[in-house]
């Protein structure tokens, strides 16, 4: 295989936008392909305002028919806080477990359970495809997830008559450090491709940079996105994702970043 086949990215900058503590291995696959990484954290984690919700629910977790995990990060900060209130990670064995995409099913296998359920598609609705109303009318359910997640799952399954609890376990907040390398970065034109992993990202990019200022900034730049939320939510913002994978994995967004330049020439 030529140079140019196995490392077409060989000579791109690409910025990565993950969270500090998740960009690491979006980076090293972009590196295997070739390209020059730079990573401006656009978010950061922090404890949900109260632990109240999660720790009353882990208290009667034996009640709960199902637990619903839409995002790794939601995996992760659950499991953390379970282990830190009871010393283990254990879930009743009747407990069963839901997962939105196989990134998040990956996460809860790390974490010792394995995922009855795992959603075809890579959001949120996807879930709702797997779970009619017979399998959810009547049951207790239990969500963690972001203190400021989207409410159509929540609706919709209540709708259906789950009776839900939800769990705030972690929240999203813009990383304002990052404002000052955001736009020098930008503003030296040697970023080839601004990648986003998920909504939030989008928008603290956009707060950050100034909708004002995004059409001078961007210019040039290819934009791709890790779904179709996120890339939805960056046309709400003025953005024109270019690629999107159609597996929302980062090894599909990888390899379809890659794809691009194998077949395109010509950008700056």
């Amino acid at each position: 295989m030529s140079e140019a086949r196995a490392r077409p990215l060989a000579g791109r900058r690409i910025l990565v936008t993950q969270a500090e503590e998740k960009g690491e291995r979006f980076a090293r696959l972009l590196q295997e392909r070739g390209a020059e990484v730079l990573r401006i954290p656009l978010i950061r984690f922090e404890d949900p305002d109260s632990w109240e919700a999660l720790d009353l629910a882990l208290g009667r977790i034996d009640a709960f028919h199902r637990v619903l995990f839409t995002s790794a990060t939601a995996v992760d900060r659950f499991f953390e806080r379970h282990r830190r209130l009871t010393g283990g990670t254990r879930l009743p064995a009747s407990l069963r477990v839901a997962a939105v995409g196989p990134k998040t099913a990956e996460a809860i296998l790390r974490w010792g359970h394995a995922a009855d359920l795992v959603a075809e598609s890579f959001r949120a609705e996807g879930l709702l495809e797997k779970l009619p109303a017979q399998a959810v009318t009547g049951r207790e359910i239990l969500f963690p997830r972001a203190q400021e997640a989207r409410e159509l799952l929540v609706e919709e399954l209540e709708r259906r008559g789950a009776r839900l609890t939800l769990a705030p376990v972690y929240r999203t907040l813009p990383a304002e450090e990052s404002r000052g390398p955001l736009r020098e970065a930008l503003r030296s034109g040697r970023i080839h491709v601004a990648t986003f992993t998920a909504a939030s990202t989008v928008r603290h990019f956009v707060d950050l940079l100034g909708e004002d200022d995004l059409p001078g900034l961007m210019r040039g730049v290819t934009i791709a996105c890790l779904g179709e939320v996120t890339a939805e939510t960056a046309r709400s913002k003025g953005l024109q994702p270019e690629i999107v994978p159609a597996r929302s994995t980062l090894e599909d967004f990888a390899e379809a970043i890659a794809e691009a330049f194998r077949t395109k020439t010509g950008r700056r």
